[in-house]
């Protein structure tokens, strides 16, 4: 679940819950500094987890770590193939037990049905799924029978840099955009797209993508 796994959250909770035990200026006080500690967290989830890859550019610009895997029925998968084949790619992170996550599964399926339109991909990464693990390939295919989503979802060896990247996800769902280069555009997109508020932030980073591409 999102909240538990952002520190920032789980402490403005805690101040919420004893809000009556704290004068007002104490109480703004501890707010400010469980937002502050949210953000950090958030932007700290949004670096890439080797940092040595992370100083040629700025956050925006870095490139998703290329992979060779395979999507969940065994198909290989290439990142360098796959990026270059779509003018934009959606890659959104999840696991089988993050409610939220499975929540927005049918919406993560329109959004593929309408990117494919415009020569995009939804790709899923269900972090669970590194390795190959047989039992949680088989519960997460189910989850994605179930909702309706049969977009593809991939998997990779845990000790690649890929691997590294998704382990490094704090927040899930967590939603990142990346062009024909492979490289991440925009700012990772933390929660379900079941929310209209970010649905609407991902589709704006998708639209500026999709449009930079059509002009080359």
């Amino acid at each position: 679940d999102t909240l538990s796994s952002n520190y920032g959250d789980v402490l403005m909770a805690a101040v919420e819950g004893a809000k009556d035990q704290f004068s007002d200026t104490e109480y703004e006080t501890l707010k400010s500094d469980a937002e502050q500690i949210r953000k950090i967290e958030e932007e700290i989830a949004a670096l890439p987890t080797d940092s040595s890859d992370a100083q040629t550019s700025d956050a925006s610009g870095t490139a998703f770590p290329q992979f060779e895997g395979k999507d969940l029925d065994g198909n290989t998968v290439k990142s360098d193939e796959l990026f270059s084949e779509n003018a934009v790619t959606v890659v959104n992170f999840w696991f089988n037990e993050c409610k939220p996550c499975v929540e927005e599964l049918s919406e993560m399926n329109a959004l593929n049905d309408r990117l494919q339109e415009q020569g995009g991909e939804v790709i899923g990464v269900n972090v669970g799924t590194l390795d190959g693990d047989e039992q949680i390939i088989a519960a997460a295919k189910q989850i994605l029978e179930t909702k309706g989503a049969n977009y593809r979802n991939i998997y990779f060896d845990s000790d690649s840099d890929a691997g590294k990247f998704a382990l490094g996800v704090t927040a899930f769902p967590t939603t990142y955009v990346i062009d024909r280069n492979g490289n991440i555009v925009g700012e990772a997109l933390l929660g379900g797209i079941d929310n209209d508020e970010n649905l609407s932030a991902l589709q704006n980073t998708i639209d500026e993508v999709i449009a930079k591409d059509s002009q080359k």
